[in-house]
């Protein structure tokens, strides 16, 4: 199994930018998450506030009937006279008449539960609604807690409504079981009187009529899950009867005005509580919401932020894992393209190229293929020297085939024509020994100028006593060049050119060897007086030159034919492209020619 490689770029860049995306991805889910739920939250408050503020209107509505009713009841004169005079009398007739105006007021479902009128000249008590009821004063007794909790705050309104809340009092109690809301107001004996009052009405209400009202708008609003608190100016609970009053005096403190979120202390779990007050009950209605019934919207807003997160995850992954091999898969390909790389590989069709559209790896594929072909070209030179190099040690190694026998029968000749007196032919065996140890010595290593001179003064010496006066030699060197590293054998091939080349029967042969100093170079000239170069043999010589220059394998070089191009060729080498080499025509045929060399002369071979 192939072992997994964390430190490629491929796997640093899918982890790294794979792990900055995650951490995005979840940043951004929970951005959107407590963005989206508080805009919920936000949204929700607004909307209780607004169902809170009809919960109350509705209130206000039910109530402005029951107060309508009771102000209609109190303006009927038949029904004052029957409240303080005709009631006491018992009258089957004045009570029939009496029940049918106040049907003719309410109609016939009356929309209360019960009716209290208390008459406060004598005490005496007429109830109306469940039950219709004369109760005169020796039957009916006005307790402390009646005067203190209905009459007196009624006398003290004069005429004014007030609302007693359920279990804080009531003129009559007509069902224990049945708990009720009062309206109590009190009114004067005669209509339109400023007198003082002389009866207190009182029209109860059941909180059961009061919860059906709460639950249909709730229900109408599909806001079920609420709860309804309803107090008085006093603090007094209207709505519903079993809060404990702990838990009311936490109710009533709240300041819904500013906040709405709240933690209620008694079932340690967060509300959202919006509060109504009303101008025409007095009466404070709160609609609380607890977090258990929001829980379902917390968990979409959780799901769909979950889901975006985990599809953004992916989408983003998927486009770092492609962004990543498209990195790493040029990269891979331009190593297998190294690894696969050798000599005879190299060449313009093994060029690389990257197939991605990144400008750095585009640039990178580039300088590969152009490295490539540098170095193609500089093996093709190293092999180019090592084939001229292995060329001129077989020439060597051919020059020097019996050297041995050859130096001793030259010494034993020059001994024998010592013997003989032949001085001469002494003299000629001594150069030509000293010019084959010169030539058959290993062409690859340089030599001074002094010794190529040298070496040139024992052949033109041999040529000297060979044609005597046909051929005349002169020197024209510079004394400072003696030590100046140059290659082997440059200047006798070319004396040996014009001693072949330019002799004629007609009239002697004169050679000019010169040398002399350029700036930082070194300068040969070998000139005759010959008949020269024609057109076609210098055209000749530059064609080969030139094929040199393109060949990719220099030719095998002979010890015999150091010809132009040989000279050429190995200069060349020494110098690579830093070097002289000239051939001139002095003037027009028979005028001589001449051969020019040069190279640099701080050069280390």
């Amino acid at each position: 199994m192939k072992k997994a490689n964390f430190s490629s770029i491929k796997t640093k860049i899918f982890v790294s930018y794979g792990s900055l995306i995650l951490i995005i991805c979840i940043f951004t889910s929970l951005l959107y998450y407590y963005t989206a739920y508080n805009a919920f939250l936000k949204n929700y408050t607004k909307s209780s506030r607004q169902l809170s503020k009809i919960v109350s209107h509705q209130l206000d509505q039910y109530f402005e009937q029951i107060n309508s009713i009771q102000k209609k009841i109190l303006e009927n004169d038949e029904i004052r006279d029957y409240i303080f005079v005709d009631a006491a009398s018992q009258d089957f007739e004045s009570d029939r008449e009496f029940q049918k105006t106040i049907y003719t007021i309410t109609g016939y479902d009356f929309g209360f539960f019960h009716m209290n009128i208390l008459n406060l000249e004598d005490h005496s008590l007429i109830n109306f609604g469940s039950r219709y009821i004369y109760t005169p004063s020796e039957d009916y007794k006005v307790t402390p807690e009646i005067q203190e909790n209905i009459i007196d705050p009624a006398v003290a309104l004069r005429g004014r409504k007030f609302i007693v809340p359920p279990g804080h009092g009531s003129l009559n109690i007509v069902d224990e079981d049945t708990p009720t809301l009062s309206f109590v107001r009190s009114f004067p004996r005669y209509s339109y009187s400023l007198s003082e009052p002389k009866g207190v009405i009182e029209i109860q209400v059941t909180s059961s009529s009061i919860q059906e009202l709460l639950e249909a708008t709730l229900l109408s609003y599909d806001n079920q899950a609420e709860s309804i608190y309803i107090f008085d100016e006093e603090g007094r609970l209207v709505y519903p009867l079993d809060l404990p009053d702990e838990e009311l005096k936490y109710y009533i403190s709240l300041d819904t005005e500013n906040k709405n979120d709240f933690k209620n202390p008694f079932t340690h779990k967060s509300e959202i509580v919006a509060g109504t007050s009303s101008s025409r009950t007095g009466f404070t209605v709160l609609l609380c919401t607890p977090d258990s019934a929001l829980q379902s919207n917390k968990s979409f807003f959780r799901n769909v932020s979950l889901i975006i997160a985990a599809v953004s995850l992916l989408l983003l992954i998927a486009l770092t894992y492609r962004l990543a091999s498209s990195i790493s898969s040029p990269i891979i390909k331009l190593k297998e393209s190294i690894a696969s790389l050798s000599l005879d590989s190299i060449s313009e069709k093994s060029a690389y190229h990257a197939d991605t559209s990144l400008n750095e790896l585009e640039m990178l594929s580039d300088a590969y293929n152009h490295m490539q072909l540098r170095l193609k070209e500089s093996l093709d030179d190293i092999v180019r020297s090592r084939t001229l190099s292995i060329h001129s040690q077989i020439m060597a190694l051919q020059a020097q085939m019996d050297s041995h026998f050859l130096y001793n029968t030259l010494t034993i000749i020059s001994i024998i024509a010592e013997e003989n007196d032949d001085i001469q032919a002494s003299e000629m065996c001594v150069k030509l020994t000293r010019m084959l140890r010169y030539i058959t010595e290993d062409l690859s290593k340089s030599t001074t100028f002094s010794g190529e001179l040298e070496h040139t003064r024992n052949y033109t010496d041999l040529m000297a006593i060979r044609y005597g006066g046909q051929i005349c030699f002169e020197y024209e060197t510079e004394p400072s060049l003696s030590s100046v590293c140059i290659p082997r054998l440059v200047i006798q091939p070319l004396v040996e050119n014009c001693v072949k080349y330019s002799r004629s029967p007609d009239r002697p042969l004169h050679i000019l060897i010169r040398t002399w100093q350029d700036k930082d170079s070194w300068c040969a000239e070998i000139s005759d007086n010959g008949s020269g170069f024609s057109k076609e043999v210098v055209d000749g010589i530059y064609e080969k030159i030139k094929k040199l220059d393109q060949e990719e394998a220099y030719p095998q070089i002979h010890i015999n034919g150091m010809g132009l191009a040989n000279i050429y060729l190995r200069l060349k080498l020494f110098y690579e492209n830093d070097f002289r080499f000239d051939i001139e025509n002095h003037g027009g045929p028979g005028d001589g020619s001449s051969v020019i060399i040069g190279g640099r002369m701080d050069h280390e071979k």
